[in-house]
């Protein structure tokens, strides 16, 4: 699914890219704008979509939390009565919420970082729509400066 998502939205780009390095403006300028700023919205759906898989995984991992958690007092209940098969199993079972947990955060992490790149793109590809609506000129991919993406620190 990432997979997907994360190749529409380098179409996008291309596409996007591909209008900016035209030799020749099209005869109808409104035209070409208008394609660049589809590719925008079609980028922006696709931020969207990582932000509820984000909001979705942060909503599990703690629905995981609390699993791993009840698990510990059903585990510490059945120790305390003697119920050294009941403790075990329960312990087993807070232990892979708790594996789960860590997944999902790992998930998130990596959500966060790819949306992180993507509105920095995305940002970069309105610059150009504005600055082809003010000039109506061709633009190239160098013509807006380019983020370096070295630090990613993902909200949690």
């Amino acid at each position: 699914m990432f997979d997907d998502l994360r190749a529409q939205f380098r179409k996008a780009v291309e596409n996007f890219n591909e209008e900016l390095n035209r030799n020749e403006l099209s005869h109808n300028t409104n035209e070409l704008i208008g394609s660049m700023k589809n590719q925008v919205t079609e980028a922006i759906s696709h931020i969207n979509v990582l932000a509820l898989q984000i909001s979705k995984a942060k909503a599990q991992m703690a629905e995981k939390a609390r699993a791993a958690e009840t698990c510990y007092r059903q585990a510490e209940m059945a120790h305390r009565i003697g119920d050294t098969e009941t403790a075990a199993v329960a312990m087993q079972y807070a232990e892979k919420h708790e594996e789960h947990a860590r997944v999902l955060d790992n998930k998130i992490n990596a959500l966060s970082a790819e949306l992180f790149f993507l509105e920095e793109e995305v940002e970069e590809m309105v610059e150009k729509v504005e600055k082809t609506e003010a000039t109506g000129a061709s633009l190239s991919i160098d013509s807006v400066p380019s983020r370096k993406h070295d630090s990613i620190s993902p909200s949690k």
